[in-house]
């Protein structure tokens, strides 16, 4: 143990020699800007991944591209190389963002990177290049100690592509068809992060999620035509038709909506209000603990309506994306058709037949249901050994702060390797402010570089405290 540390700390004191790097290492937040200003929307990664392999390769890591076309780029930089068949350690982020089409709501352009008062305001700033960065220097500080000591795993920067529109070219490729080289025992993803205002009597505890498991997405389109109606539609808007395709799908959408949702308490929820029960104390603390009872639902079933926080833990959501009519370019013109396009989140274990036919029922037979996309719905992950690392790295860099698994309401790559029953986490290791969580896939997406850093020292001291075995 003692010549391990020794290492590290002469890992901290020496830079590479210049013929091995001909990338000058970079500041994290700099590196930070230099990736959003490459504007990385889903599949047009490719420059953003080439020159962060390029990066990672320049400082010492040894990286391997996975790319079947120019639509997907992935890649890895890891301690040792793949080839070598070590139980791999996975740090995974995807390179791609969405789009900024609100610039002209920004502080500052969302794809410059500008830092602002120790405040680095772009695009993927969180989501998710920042954690690329914390991952990437966290596994650059064992560089040097993975040259002269054969450590008993391999730490790997795993980066997709594709994750925003749901990573068919990125995370689920590889997957299917590089699992084995990869050879994963945990991964680590985007999910849980750090906040306060949680614990009511205690706003400012810092409490910290790490996601074991993760809502499924699944984007339907639904669709009113004439074949689906049955009879013919009026090309002129001043004849109406009683069944013209929009009004159809809008009735239909407008029944689907007050459609009664049921609540589900998984055993992931129940034990996140457990915890919070815990943390808050007294009777209060009682009533978060046994939020499921009966007996209390009177008394909080208003924290679970619709935008509230708590909805999304219990209840299977959906969102109209978007809306349209088909084959009508005039103000005047009845259109063949009618879209609407639904992003739905689906607890876990959520049977995808019976969700569908309930689907169908609410909006009725004429109109038309199909799938665009779904992503795995994948059971938890167990919390094992490399949860509780990665809780004590938390409580040795926030001394503070409490930390536990949660259900974490959006969808991610994560459950892509959940599904081969590969433990799998999700966690940004830093403490958010309720405005910068708002900022992400929306305006003024930031990090503060305290946060950055904070991220990286987590991840590092995760590494270190892994190989203290």
């Amino acid at each position: 143990m003692k010549l391990i540390l020794s290492i590290i700390i002469l890992n901290s004191l020496f830079s590479f020699s210049q013929e091995n790097n001909s990338f000058e290492k970079l500041k994290p937040e700099i590196l930070l800007q230099e990736l959003i200003r490459f504007q990385s929307l889903s599949c047009r990664e490719k420059d953003l991944a080439n020159y962060l392999q390029t990066y990672c390769k320049n400082q010492g890591l040894y990286t391997q591209i996975f790319s079947q076309n120019n639509l997907n780029f992935n890649f890895t930089a890891s301690l040792y190389p793949l080839e070598m068949g070590k139980p791999n350690i996975i740090l995974q982020s995807h390179l791609d963002v969405v789009p900024a089409n609100d610039a002209e709501n920004w502080k500052h352009n969302p794809f410059d990177g500008k830092i602002v008062n120790d405040t680095l305001f772009g695009r993927g700033a969180i989501d998710c290049l920042g954690l690329a960065v914390m991952q990437i220097n966290a596994i650059m500080d064992y560089i040097n100690l993975a040259k002269t000591t054969d450590l008993p795993y391999n730490i790997t920067f795993l980066g997709v592509c594709e994750e925003e529109n749901g990573g068919d070219f990125g995370a689920k490729y590889m997957v299917e068809n590089h699992l084995k080289e990869l050879n994963p025992i945990v991964v680590f993803g985007e999910g849980g992060s750090g906040l306060t205002q949680l614990v009511p009597s205690k706003p400012k505890q810092e409490v910290f999620g790490i996601s074991v498991a993760e809502k499924s997405s699944l984007w339907l389109k639904l669709e009113v035509n004439k074949k689906s109606i049955g009879q013919k539609i009026n090309g002129h808007s001043a004849v109406p038709s009683e069944l013209y395709a929009n009004k159809r799908l809008l009735k239909s959408l407008i029944y689907l909506m007050n459609q009664k949702r049921d609540v589900q308490f998984s055993k992931i929820s129940r034990q996140m209000f457990k915890d919070l029960g815990k943390m808050e104390g007294g009777f209060k603390g009682f009533v978060i603990k046994h939020i499921n009872w009966i007996l209390f639902w009177p008394f909080v079933k208003k924290h679970f309506r619709e935008g509230e926080i708590f909805n999304v833990l219990v209840q299977n959501t959906f969102m109209i994306t978007s809306m349209g009519t088909i084959n009508s370019d005039a103000v005047n013109q009845v259109g063949s058709g009618a879209y609407a396009i639904l992003d739905c989140r689906l607890l876990p274990g959520t049977d995808l037949k019976k969700y569908m036919r309930k689907v169908q029922f609410a909006v009725g037979n004429k109109v038309d249901v199909s799938i665009i996309s779904q992503s795995p719905n994948s059971i938890a992950s167990p919390t094992n050994e490399f949860f509780f690392k990665m809780q004590k790295a938390l409580k040795e860099v926030y001394p503070k702060s409490i930390s536990s698994p949660i259900l974490f309401p959006a969808s991610t790559d994560n459950n892509y390797f959940r599904q081969y029953q590969i433990p799998t986490y999700g966690v940004i290791p830093c403490i958010f402010s309720r405005e910068a969580l708002d900022g992400i896939h929306g305006v003024n997406e930031n990090i503060g570089l305290k946060e950055l850093k904070k991220g990286i020292e987590t991840y590092s001291k995760f590494i270190e405290i892994v190989l203290q075995k």
